[in-house]
């Protein structure tokens, strides 16, 4: 038995070429792969403006953030203790400047160790998991 035929209004008959060069090509297929369609499917929803949903599976080593978790929480707070003893009437004096200097250096090697980890995160705000 044959599969039933799709009604005419639903049958995509008409075809549209398109030239990509190989970067081009391999940018489209994996912007479709991300966003879990096949590239005909992609380009078509992305050249007829419909919405399309992308989601993204993160993959994390949680003993490693959660390092990274208990390093932040520490460096918070001394600088939560230098800041109180500033509005507290202390003087900024050669060595609470150096311990400011420090916090300031740590916050940059975290951040860097944050970005090893899971890059630089260059994204739309907007987009959401389900």
């Amino acid at each position: 038995m044959a599969r039933p035929k799709k009604e005419k209004s639903l049958h995509r008959g008409k075809r549209v070429y398109i030239r990509f060069t190989e970067l081009e090509y391999e940018l489209v297929a994996g912007y479709a792969k991300d966003a879990g369609y096949p590239i005909g499917t992609f380009v078509r929803k992305q050249a007829l403006r419909e919405k399309l949903e992308v989601n993204y599976n993160i993959v994390a080593d949680l003993g490693e953030i959660q390092n990274l978790t208990v390093q932040a929480a520490g460096i918070g707070n001394n600088l939560n203790q230098i800041a109180r003893y500033f509005h507290g009437g202390g003087l900024a004096s050669r060595g609470m400047l150096e311990e400011l200097k420090r916090c300031i250096a740590e916050i940059r090697e975290l951040r860097q160790e944050i970005v090893q980890l899971g890059g630089v995160y260059r994204g739309n705000s907007k987009t959401h998991r389900k």
